[in-house]
This record gives structure tokens, sequence and C-alpha cells, in this order.
């Protein structure tokens, strides 16, 4: 019963299964791992070879050996699940993934051996000769390589949010079936030992895996754009109801300061001078209103200056509203919201003692907006994509900001650059600017009708 188990296959099972999880863990970096990581690693690993080891080689049927490397994939699969916290569709995505990989480099390895047919031969102990193991190492070290350069590496936030069950599902089965299939196919072209046909089957092999790796992180891209547009119109609806419900604060808390200021001088005579001139000055303070010509600006801007005043912070602005008046009225709040809350969060962070405070101008240059922001910031800032990354610990649902703040900048034709000297952040954007005739025309139709969307500014 001994050569059951001690067989030509034994080398090559366990350096196979070594191999389908060390491609299964190369396309699971970044991921989240479970407590005790290595150690889970190491045990489920040992556990994979042994089982990899014992099976025994009952008969030479193809259908036979294919089923064996069948438990073999299912365990390397299980290795995403049993080490990482992962749901069972980033388990087959990664699991299709590295079968996709490692098929890849099997292909190649077997295109090199139909012109060096001497290294399939086996020793007669059974175990592989050095010239295979060389083939097979190098093979796989050379396709695992190109693939983490030119995929993994590019595309390290694959996440839940970007990835569907049944896709992934359907992609992990069609992975599977290809590479089992190929290994009743090798067996027959051996047999018939024909080279071209052998050749243009491994090459074949190799398309069909490297489309199916394609497709599933074009997948990932179509999800990720798909999220980001969800977000982004869920904001949008959510910055048109924050406008209205900041416009009216700000209105209201104009009125309430009015208000006051009349009762304090209908008793400035019965207060203390001090007292007086101490609560007129706050009044002052927060019913002082910013006038930019634009009534969006209006809003965004005294809004952002009371928050400003409540956290200790200068607020200086030199504002031509007029110069934006083009944009909707949505992409305007936007626009200024996120680079003023932006600001604000950073400056907030600047330790006790340091000055805080925050410019914001916004002019027209020879046919051109300039829109300017600059802030102080303490630390380092860390940077995903040439834009700074969010501080939040939320990753996933943060870290919009710049990011709309770069859709509305393209949307109209602009581009804008950062700079980070002296531990200044400051924003420069530049749009070209849009003149009144010409908005004008815009936002009217093919027959002079009106078309603004409802809610929007011209131009929008």
């Amino acid at each position: 019963m001994a050569e059951l188990w001690i067989n030509p296959l034994l080398p090559i099972k366990v350096f196979n299964a070594v191999i389908l999880i060390a491609a299964v863990m190369m396309f699971s970096q970044g991921l989240p791992r479970k407590d005790h990581f290595w150690r889970r690693l190491l045990l489920w690993g040992s556990a994979c070879l042994l089982t990899a080891a014992a099976i025994p080689l009952l008969t030479d049927s193809v259908w036979y050996v294919t089923s064996m490397f069948l438990v073999m994939y299912l365990l390397a699969m299980l290795t995403v699940w049993v080490c990482c916290k992962v749901s069972w569709p980033m388990v087959f995505f990664i699991a299709a993934a590295a079968f996709s990989a490692d098929h890849i480099a099997s292909m190649l390895d077997s295109i090199i051996s139909l012109f060096r047919p001497d290294i399939l031969q086996y020793t007669d102990t059974g175990l592989l000769n050095i010239p295979v193991l060389l083939n097979y190492t190098l093979c796989r070290i050379l396709v695992f390589g190109l693939v983490d350069l030119l995929i993994i590496r590019k595309n390290r936030d694959v996440n839940d949010d970007s990835i569907r069950f049944a896709p992934s599902l359907l992609i992990l089965i069609i992975s599977i079936v290809v590479n089992l299939y190929m290994n009743i196919v090798f067996s027959q072209l051996i047999s018939d030992r024909s080279f071209w046909l052998s050749m243009f089957n491994f090459a074949m092999n190799i398309a069909i895996s490297l489309l199916l790796l394609l497709c599933q992180y074009a997948m990932v891209r179509e999800g990720r754009m798909r999220t980001q547009l969800q977000i982004a119109n869920l904001l949008r609806a959510q910055a048109r109801e924050q406008y209205r419900n900041s416009k009216e604060n700000v209105e209201a808390i104009s009125a309430k300061c009015h208000d006051l200021k009349h009762l304090l001088l209908a008793v400035r005579d019965v207060i203390d001078p001090a007292e007086y001139a101490s609560m007129m000055e706050m009044i002052n303070s927060y019913g002082a209103e910013i006038h930019t010509d634009n009534e969006v600006l209006d809003v965004v801007f005294q809004e952002k200056n009371f928050q400003c005043r409540k956290r200790g912070i200068q607020f200086t602005c030199i504002i031509d509203g007029t110069a934006v008046d083009f944009m909707g009225t949505t992409d305007q709040y936007i626009l200024f919201g996120n680079l003023l809350d932006n600001a604000i969060e950073a400056v907030s962070r600047l330790p006790e003692g340091e000055v805080k405070n925050i410019q914001v101008t916004v002019r027209r240059d020879k046919g051109f907006v300039i829109i300017t922001t600059e802030n102080g910031y303490a630390g380092e800032l860390e940077w995903d994509g040439g834009r700074p990354r969010t501080s939040k610990k939320d990753k996933q649902s943060h870290g919009y900001g710049i990011l709309s703040i770069e859709k509305i900048v393209h949307k109209y034709s602009g581009r804008y650059s950062i700079s980070t000297e002296d531990q200044i952040f400051a924003m420069n954007i530049v749009l070209p600017a849009v003149r009144a005739e010409d908005k004008e025309k815009e936002a009217a139709g093919p027959d002079g009708m009106d078309v603004t969307p409802a809610g929007e500014g011209a131009g929008h």
C-alpha cells in the first residue's frame, strides 16, 4: 500500500499546495488580519500540506487526479477565511485571482517543457529532478512578481464594497474549471505528442486566465466607481438640504443678533458699561454679516465664520462672489464648504499657543477665476494618489472632501494644485471664467428657453 502514497506526484502535490497558499496570501495583502495571524497561517498551512501529501494515488485516471487537485484548491481558498477578516465574496475573489495567476505560471511552465521534454522525466526514486523544480519555481516567481507589480500594487484599496457575490463566485468557478480542464487536456495532448496543438492549448489557457484576472479587477473598478457615484449623489442631495438649512440658520442668527442689539441698546443705561461693551462686542461678532455679492457664498462663509469663532480661529476672506456665479448653487456650496471644512479641521488640530488662522481669496485674473485657501496644519500629511489622506479613523466613510472638490474642479474644466511649505497647506484652484452673456447662452435651450435644473444655479 505504500506505493499509494509514495508516488511521483507526491513532491508536486506538496509543492503545488505551497504555491497555491503563497498565491492566495499574495492577493490578500492589505486585508485586515485575524488575531494570531501567523499562528493560524502556520497551522492551517501545515494541515493543507499534510492533506496534500496524504491523498493516495488510487488510480492514474485523469478525473481522479483532477479531483485530487480540486481538494487542494479548496483548501488553499479557505486559507484566506482562516487568516483574514473578510467576507465570502472577498474569499472567492482572492481565490479566483490566485488560481488564475498560478494557472498562467503553470502554462508557461508547460510551454517551456515543450522545448525541453527531458525536464518532464522522473527519477527512479519518484522525486522530480532539479530542472523540473527550477522550471516550476522560476515560472511562478516570474508570473507572481509581474502580477504583484502590475495589478496588486495598483489595487491596494480593494474592499468588500467593490466586490459582489455572484460575479466573484462565477469567476471562481470558471477559474477552477479552466485549471482542472487543463489536467485532462494536458494528458491527452502529451499522449498524442502534438507540439503545435499543445502550444496552442497552453497559450489559449494563458489568455483565458489573464482575461479572467483583468475582468476581476475591472469589476472592482466598476464597483468602486458605482459606490463613489452613489456617495456623490447622496452628498449632493445632503448638500442641497444642508444649504437650505444653513441659509435659514444664518438668517435666524442675524435676525436674533439684530433684535438683541436693539434690546441691549434699550437697557444700556441700567447695566455696567464694561459688561455692555462686552455683550455688544459678542453680538457684533456673531451678527456680523459677510457680503460677497453671491448669496450662496454669503451663507457658506457666514456659517463657517461662526464655527471659526467658536474654535478660536481667525478667519480672513477676500471674496469676489460674482466671479463664481457661473457655477451651480450646489456645486458652489459643496466646493467652498469642503474647502473650509478641511481647513477648519486641520487648524483645529494645531497645538495650543500656535496661531490659528484661515485665509481665503476668490478673484478674477485674465479670464480665469483663482480660488486660494491657506491654513496651518500639524504633523506630517499622508498622501494617496496625489491627494492628502483623511485623518479620520473611518477611512471608508470619509475622505470624499478632496474627491468632491476634484470632481467639481474637473467639471468646470479647471485645475488645482496643493503645496505644503512651512507647515502651511495651500490649495490653489484655477477655473476658466464664464462671462455673463456666455452663461445666459449656456442656460438657454435651442429655442432660447431656460433649461437650468430646478434648485441649481445657471450654467450648472
